[in-house]
């Protein structure tokens, strides 16, 4: 599910009725808080999927199929973990564009913001549709790795301080 993650301003609002602007306002917040919400909903499924991955990959172990053990496992929750880490920093950035002032700097943020979103969603998908395959490990790890490179620009370009930083990585 894909959506555009940047809000349109009405640039006349001032000038219409209080019940316009008022409408406009609740417009702007819902648009907002729905972003933030869905990826409230999605960091729960992606926990569920988890916990279902970890069921079959335990069967595997256990049957001894493809000679596998978790060790093989290990890069697909530690793809989870982050996919959880990028997830939370990207919801947190939509209450933040919603205070922030229109302008370019807002432009250039949304756009980071839709580019990390756009990799986290990927990553999503490559870890639900995951097989035994060496290739798909690659292809995951590869994948974090340009969903971090994303998250991290965006909090090094609008967030510089650690302190920030530090808020928007826990899971």
């Amino acid at each position: 599910s894909h959506y555009c993650s940047r809000y349109k301003e009405n640039p006349n609002i001032a000038n219409e009725s209080v019940h316009a602007q008022a409408r406009e306002a609740l417009k702007k917040y819902l648009h907002y808080y729905e972003r933030w919400e869905n990826h409230s909903k999605s960091l729960q499924l992606e926990q569920q999927t988890l916990d279902r991955l970890k069921t079959r990959i335990n069967e595997k172990v256990m049957k001894g199929l493809n000679s596998s053990t978790w060790i093989d496992w290990q890069y697909l929750f530690v793809a989870a973990s982050l996919l959880a880490k990028c997830r939370y920093t990207l919801q947190y950035t939509y209450p933040y564009a919603y205070y922030m002032e229109a302008s370019s700097r807002k432009d250039l943020f949304e756009y980071q913001q839709a580019q990390l979103e756009a990799e986290i969603e990927n990553l999503s998908w490559k870890i639900e549709r995951v097989e035994t395959t060496d290739r798909d490990r690659g292809d995951i790890e590869n994948q974090m790795d340009i969903a971090e490179k994303r998250r991290m620009t965006l909090l090094k370009d609008f967030f510089p301080t650690n302190s920030t930083s530090s808020f928007f990585s826990s899971t």
